[in-house]
């Protein structure tokens, strides 16, 4: 029987990943949509709408010309999972070489990293190369080079906005000066051409995330914040904006008054957006995976936690319908308990992390050279 199931399972994912019609897979067509758009010569925003920032339908480029596929955008993103784990590992080896292996080696294995490149072939995974580099980097001591990749980040998926103010707070108030001044030329020779071009049509992206963090976002995910909607219970959108707002802040806040490494900062300030933001997926996880891998050496109980997360989240996707389907599993009457206990659970444990990483110990390996 085991044996069986598990066939059953590998062909549908070869099924799905091979089949046209795009069946497991809504978001592909609007990958299809704009690098097709692209290769034709039209301007994003202008001749075609996008929700999403301008950098990332480039990276998806080579997806287009190798067939413009399920199969080619799951070859591709599992390329930019390796592109990871491998920049992990020889930036890290710089510092110590059995870190680097572990780490890299806990994100390239992980079953988040492979469900979300080739199960559900969704676009985190460039996300997790654009969280983990700046990392990286502010490790190194490199924090100007941080905040330029950083910049280029939230340029790509809007997720690396939160990792510019920590590397500006690694550094000296001269550096930080000119690092403003590469963040501000990055950030206008990417935008203005755009802006410039397609006017009003590109600010519909970022207006699109601002509304993500309010009642629209209630609309579909696995946060507790849309179980509770779809139970009746609906929490208004502007505090969710409130508490998610506060919760950066405060973060940062406590980043920079305690002096916290760019590790665990960079898990804190994205653990607002898990615990407040309404519309999250299984897929995300793969973005705090990319820093919380490189805990391996001194805490492998973050990473597991995180796994377990995102296997509670994954199962809170199961209650749910898409498109009109019926959900897999039953949602109605006491059934409605059980997806709002798994997405509370999972929400719990990700509290847990950030609660831990507070009271962890100064990680000297982490600190950049060049301190504060």
């Amino acid at each position: 029987m085991a044996a069986m199931l598990a066939t059953d399972f590998g062909a549908s994912i070869v099924h799905d990943i091979s089949d046209e019609a795009v069946r497991t897979h809504p978001d592909i067509p609007f990958y299809q949509e704009r690098t097709e758009g692209i290769l034709e010569g039209q301007i994003p925003y202008l001749d075609f709408y996008s929700e999403s920032p301008p950098l990332i339908m480039y990276l998806m480029l080579p997806a287009a010309l190798m067939g413009n596929t399920v199969a080619a955008y799951a070859l591709m993103f599992s390329a930019y999972a390796f592109i990871t784990a491998g920049l992990i590992y020889a930036l890290l080896r710089r510092k110590d070489e059995k870190t680097a292996l572990f780490a890299s080696g806990f994100f390239l294995l992980n079953p988040i990293t492979w469900t979300t490149a080739v199960i559900f072939v969704q676009d985190e995974t460039v996300v997790a190369l654009f969280y983990a580099l700046p990392v990286l980097l502010l490790i190194l001591g490199r924090a100007q080079g941080a905040t330029l990749v950083a910049t280029l980040g939230a340029l790509t998926k809007v997720f690396s906005a939160v990792l510019v103010p920590l590397a500006l707070i690694k550094q000296s108030a001269a550096d930080m000066k000119r690092s403003i001044i590469y963040l501000a030329v990055a950030g206008a020779a990417v935008t203005l051409p755009l802006l410039l071009v397609a006017g009003e049509r590109f600010l519909r992206f970022p207006s699109y995330y601002l509304r993500q963090t309010g009642e629209e976002g209630l609309q579909e995910g696995i946060s507790v914040w849309v179980v509770l909607h779809d139970s009746g219970i609906t929490f208004p959108g502007f505090i969710l904006q409130a508490l998610f707002v506060f919760g950066t802040l405060y973060c940062l806040y406590i980043i920079w008054k305690r002096d916290i490494d760019s590790v665990r900062g960079a898990f804190l300030l994205i653990l607002p957006f898990f615990l407040f933001f309404p519309k999250i997926y299984a897929c995300y996880y793969i973005i705090p995976l990319a820093v919380v891998c490189i805990l391996a050496t001194v805490d492998i109980r973050q990473g597991w936690l995180l796994t377990a997360a995102a296997l509670l989240a994954f199962l809170v996707q199961l209650f749910q319908s898409y498109d009109g389907a019926p959900s897999l599993l039953p949602s109605d009457g006491i059934w409605a308990l059980l997806p709002l206990t798994i997405a509370l659970s999972w929400q719990l444990i990700m509290l847990y992390m950030g609660v831990t990483m507070l009271r962890m110990g100064d990680v000297p390996l982490f600190r950049s050279p060049e301190g504060r």
